[in-house]
């Protein structure tokens, strides 16, 4: 579905919530929310998928280099500007929504004056902000279950799988601060 990009990520969603053993009701919420207020198609570009603090160096002179890009795929571009505030990329600093280290206003005011794009629709960004953190959360459920299945045990993935609560409590946060 390369031409609807929330109907991708939908999809892929439920595909991941669907391979899970368990149930999880507020995932299966936040799905069915997100399915309801779907986004009208929008201009599809090359989406990096996992740009976060982490993920990009920076030096004086600004911006230097984007890592790890084994995610890619077309898509909105609203995906990459809310994932970075997908509430795990903040570190701990929950007050700054932007990877931990600014808010939402000042981020998007800032992309929309150097990526001369005119302005952004904030609604689409919320939207693909409470996607990205069920994704994450649903992710983060499943590195849990890999933990259960695997015969070597990675600490890792047990300690990743405790934060799907918290992705799933941020999803639904979002969700009532729109409702």
């Amino acid at each position: 579905r390369d031409d609807d990009p929330a109907q991708a990520a939908l999809d892929f969603v439920r595909r991941t919530l669907d391979a899970l053993p368990h149930d999880r009701p507020a995932s299966e919420f936040a799905l069915r929310w997100l399915r309801d207020h779907a986004p009208p198609k929008g201009e599809v570009t090359l989406v990096h998928a996992d740009f976060r603090t982490g993920n990009f160096m920076v030096t004086p002179e600004g911006l230097a280099g984007v890592l790890d890009w084994e995610f890619a795929h077309w898509g909105s571009r609203y995906e990459d500007l809310a994932w970075i505030a997908v509430r795990d990329w903040r570190f701990g600093n929950i007050a700054l929504p932007i990877g931990g280290v600014c808010h939402r206003d000042a981020f998007y005011d800032a992309y929309e004056r150097h990526a001369a794009c005119g302005p952004l629709d904030r609604d689409a960004l919320l939207y693909w902000e409470i996607l990205g953190n069920l994704k994450w959360g649903l992710g983060c459920a499943f590195q849990g279950f890999r933990y259960q299945h695997q015969k070597r045990k990675d600490i890792e993935l047990i300690a990743i799988a405790r934060r799907a609560a918290e992705m799933e409590y941020e999803a639904l946060r979002l969700i009532r601060g729109r409702s």
